[in-house]
């Protein structure tokens, strides 16, 4: 029973004894107490110090829990002749309160010596020293040395603006390598960006001042785009000029609200689609590209719709005959005709034909044919830039 008293008086010591460092009801205050109990900070560890004390089987050292408001059992030293003892994953800059007893073979112990210190304040902050926009989407960051030499590492954070809060985006190692590119970023914005040092041991520094730069802006929508709906086998666009843009890209569509795709690049405030075909229906934006390669927004920019233009419509034809000649008069229904084209066929066996061309800028056409043999005139209608109507007007005579 006296051996479990002793041992118990031992436990409420490591775990409870008194703030204003009384002794317990079984602490035994003749026993010798430890002498120039110290405490020596590091930022992240606090090293204790004492004498040691003949005649003693071992140390109990607590530790103060400011949130418990409680001494709680740090270690126990079951050798008397160690002096130091090393407490370990402190937080900088924070006051930390010890205490020591020694103890005898029966596990009694002496009165408390008590001592506090204060860790080492966390690493300075690291010295930006350049940043700005380097091209589209692109930031460059510099900053100073860490002048510590136990600095291993760099985090780089920066601060977005949808979830307001600080996010690591790259780690930089080692001290001396001091320069960050972020990449694909949004064109005309604010980014925040603050560097935290990190050491060996794993003690980080003060972030450092936020480093505030803006992305290069896009350009102005480009307005007054114009499209050509009157030009052979090809349209032409126009636009206004915006100042910011060094060149400008093309996108096309085959529908108002389809997908745009980009088609040519130019520095001009014009461009011709070659489309090669009649009557064809293009849709078209036009962006502004700056001198960073920032580009304007191309869903706020305004649609166009360019044709190329159709072939002409087929000609109004009258036939006349008389005896072995035909007289074919014309009407342009869509005023384009600048002349015609007469294809003759001339029947001379089964499914044969021999076939005669004439070209006419008259409204009118005279020919002579045998009257015992069949023939089939086809007639087109021919414009100024030499497109033919799709269709010819088909006149039977003859047999």
């Amino acid at each position: 029973m006296k051996k479990y008293l002793i041992f118990l008086a031992a436990l409420i010591l490591m775990t409870g004894c008194a703030i204003n460092n009384q002794p317990t009801a079984k602490s035994n205050p003749n026993l010798p107490k430890v002498k120039n109990f110290k405490a020596y900070p590091d930022r992240n560890a606090m090293a204790l110090f004492w004498d040691p004390v003949k005649g003693m089987s071992g140390y109990y050292i607590q530790k103060y829990n400011p949130k418990s408001k409680k001494w709680e059992g740090l270690v126990t030293i079951e050798d008397p002749y160690k002096s130091i003892y090393v407490d370990k994953d402190l937080k900088p800059n924070t006051i930390y309160k010890y205490r020591i007893a020694t103890f005898d073979k029966n596990k009694v112990p002496s009165l408390a010596v008590e001592t506090s210190q204060k860790t080492m304040p966390p690493l300075e902050a690291v010295i930006p020293l350049e940043s700005k926009p380097l091209s589209k989407g692109m930031v460059k960051i510099i900053f100073r040395p860490h002048p510590n030499e136990r600095v291993k590492k760099y985090i780089i954070q920066r601060f977005y603006d949808e979830k307001a809060k600080w996010e690591e985006i790259a780690t930089l190692s080692p001290r001396l390598n001091v320069e960050y590119i972020d990449k694909d970023l949004k064109d005309g914005k604010i980014y925040k960006y603050r560097i935290i040092a990190i050491s060996y041991d794993g003690i980080k520094s003060y972030p450092s001042k936020t480093i505030v730069v803006s992305t290069y802006p896009k350009p102005p929508v480009v307005l007054n785009l114009k499209a050509s709906v009157d030009l052979p086998k090809k349209i032409k666009i126009t636009w206004s000029p915006v100042k910011e843009a060094v060149k400008y890209k093309i996108y096309a569509s085959s529908s108002a609200h389809g997908s745009f795709n980009p088609i040519a690049t130019t520095t001009a405030t014009e461009y011709t689609d070659n489309i090669g075909e009649d009557g064809v229906k293009r849709f078209y934006k036009v962006t502004a590209i700056s001198k960073y390669n920032t580009e304007s927004l191309l869903d706020e920019t305004p649609v166009v719709m360019g044709m190329t233009l159709p072939a002409p419509a087929k000609p109004i034809v009258s036939t006349n005959v008389y005896g072995n000649q035909v007289e074919f008069i014309f009407t342009s229904p869509d005023n384009r005709a600048a002349k015609y084209l007469i294809v003759k066929k001339e029947k001379v066996g089964f499914l044969k034909y021999k076939t005669t061309k004439y070209v006419t800028d008259k409204n009118s056409f005279t020919d002579t044919f045998d009257p015992k043999k069949e023939y089939v005139y086809e007639i087109y209608e021919v414009d100024k830039y030499g497109l033919i109507s799709k269709e010819p007007v088909k006149v039977e005579i003859g047999g």
